[in-house]
Order: structure tokens, then sequence, then C-alpha cells
């Protein structure tokens, strides 16, 4: 996946979100080559998401093949999906109530949980918790 035979590399990693449900990965080797996953969690129901996921790449289908690449993200996802499954969907997004301890690592889901619940906010709706 990384364009190199070397056992292993340096890679430039971009994260980006984009409110409510989407985010991009942007991944770019030394050799050049990048690779974009854009994934969008679209919440279905309460408990329920659908994700949706898209690869860009730069390389030849010669470089890596399509069904490498989609066996590769498969099992990222199914990794992901253990992860997801084991969250309890109704999970707080006002951390001013204090339920929750954070770590520093925390940081970004918190700055994600506070931009949410202002839309929520700017939309009339507010958190309904359990």
């Amino acid at each position: 996946m990384t364009g190199t035979t070397e056992p292993t590399t340096k890679r430039h990693m971009r994260n980006a979100w984009f409110m409510p449900f989407c985010r991009t990965l942007d991944i770019e080797y030394p050799n050049g080559l990048r690779h974009i996953i854009f994934n969008s969690a679209t919440p279905i129901d309460d408990g329920s998401i659908q994700l949706v996921q898209i690869l860009f790449r730069n390389d030849r289908e010669e470089d890596c093949s399509t069904q490498e690449l989609i066996d590769w993200d498969a099992a990222i996802i199914e990794e992901d999906r253990e992860i997801l499954e084991s969250t309890d969907p109704d999970a707080i997004v006002d951390v001013t109530r204090k339920i929750e301890m954070h770590m520093p690592s925390d940081r970004p889901g918190l700055i994600m949980r506070k931009r949410l619940l202002a839309l929520l906010e700017t939309h009339g709706e507010r958190e309904m918790s359990r």
C-alpha cells in the first residue's frame, strides 16, 4: 500500500472533520504516493450508523490493485467495527455535566462534542440523556 518494499517508511497524515459526521484522512508518503480516505458515519436510528467510505489514490492499478486496497481497508473497518459496536451509542455530548473523566488524548473528541452540542443548540435542540 505504501509504494515501497522497505520494512518501514515515513508518512505525513492530515485529518479533517466536517460537521457533523464526515472526515478525511490524507496520507502522503515520501515517494509522492497519496491516499485520501473520505468517510461518513450517518446515524440511522438511536443505535445504528451507516458507514460509507471512499478512497482516492494517485497510484496505478499495476502498482497496487483495487482489490488489495479494498481488502486492506475492509480489515481496518472490521477493527473499527469491534470498537464502535462495543461503545454505548448514548455517548455524552454535553461534557460540562462532568459524568466522564478525560485525559489529554481525548481533546479532539471533546472539541467534536462541544461543536455538536452547539449545532444542536443552534437548531433549538438539546441532548436527551437516559
